[in-house]
């Protein structure tokens, strides 16, 4: 099963931001084989942002502490050749028109990387 998608032409409506903390952050993407488009944002405290299909995050369980986990329905895109802060820049560029980081493969990184998250996640 592939990793990731093609970007949506309906744009936001079609996505869904999943900001994790950057300590955690880091973690899941070396565990995603191929992560879609990955942003940070860098104001405090800085995140990392991925992007997966609206409405599939419906059924995950509650963050297991504030700032870890947070569900965005918006997310202010950086213009694709933005590296670099200030503001939010991207870790992983869009790649032809990939946004979108599978679901399934997020949600199981998610886990393995907070496992108190992973506990709820199962009941």
């Amino acid at each position: 099963m592939p990793c990731s998608r093609p970007v949506p032409p309906e744009g936001p409506s079609e996505w869904q931001a999943v900001r994790v903390g950057r300590f955690y952050g880091l973690r899941v993407l070396d565990r995603l084989v191929r992560p879609g488009a990955v942003a940070v944002d860098s104001a405090p405290p800085s995140s990392i942002v991925f992007f997966v299909q609206a409405g599939v995050t419906d059924g995950w369980p509650a963050a297991p502490a504030s700032g870890v986990i947070s569900l965005l329905a918006d997310f202010p895109m950086p213009s694709v050749e933005r590296a670099t802060p200030p503001g939010a820049y991207w870790l992983v560029p869009p790649r032809r028109g990939v946004l979108l980081t599978d679901d399934g493969a997020l949600l199981a990184a998610l886990s393995d990387v907070i496992p108190d998250w992973a506990k709820a996640a199962a009941q």
